[in-house]
């Protein structure tokens, strides 16, 4: 079974109840190169761990190295890269804290996603710097940031690029704040498909190739943008 969470565009369902996205039909075609043969799901983050924890999950289709603690990196096997995602913090156009580096915020509270790891915000979480306030869905993110509930949100810039289009939101409303990773995508198998790894690699390499991991990317993030103190554009 190869699980995923939903975060649009990535991988989603559609009004029918259909899986796609960047990350699901990249992955489809991987598989049905590299000849492996899974059936297709998304869960909530937390879930979405726990049975990865507990082996009922033999992949995950789209994670990051970077998004693993040190002992998660040790124990599954990582593919090849097929896709580089950035996250930033994301700020309403007039809060003060918008142009701060990470060590420079202070006493605010930042929104995410329930079971979503942000290494560049723990030492300031640990240390009490920040609050973070978590949600299960990104929706329900954009929303806290347009009340005033939360200072700022922790997202993936495509995945607020997406929001905002799809609420009809004014893009001047908001800036992008400080640089949280640039994490390339992989599939993360349990250590015990580690055989599996080669003929995906090489599936990768193949689609990389011919064209079709960025014909793929373009089908469902036709442009590449992110948010500024103009809008769209280089970060403020």
């Amino acid at each position: 079974m190869a699980g995923g969470a939903q975060w649009k565009p990535y991988a989603y369902e559609d009004e029918n109840g259909h899986l796609l996205g960047v990350s699901v039909d990249i992955a489809r075609r991987v598989m049905e190169l590299a000849n492996v043969d899974v059936t297709f799901v998304t869960y909530p983050v937390n879930r979405l761990q726990s049975m990865l924890q507990k082996g009922e999950i033999d992949i995950n289709y789209a994670d990051a190295l970077i998004w693993n603690s040190p002992q998660e990196q040790r124990h599954y096997v990582f593919s090849k890269p097929y896709s580089v995602v950035n996250e930033h913090l994301y700020f309403l156009a007039d809060h003060p804290a918008r142009k701060q580096s990470i060590e420079q915020l202070n006493q605010l509270t930042i929104g995410m996603v329930r079971g979503y790891t942000y290494w560049a915000l723990d030492p300031a979480i640990t240390a009490h710097r920040l609050d973070r306030l978590e949600t299960s869905q990104e929706d329900a993110l954009i929303k806290l940031l347009g009340n005033g509930r939360v200072d700022a949100i922790a997202m993936v810039d495509d995945i607020f690029n997406a929001l905002v289009t799809s609420n009809h939101l004014d893009p001047n409303l908001f800036r992008q704040g400080a640089k949280l990773s640039e994490a390339p995508l992989v599939f993360k198998l349990q250590p015990q498909h580690a055989q599996w790894l080669a003929p995906i690699n090489r599936a990768i390499d193949t689609l990389r190739a011919s064209g079709e991991l960025e014909r793929i990317r373009r089908q469902y993030l036709p442009v590449k943008a992110g948010l500024s103190c103009a809008g769209l554009g280089t970060v403020c």
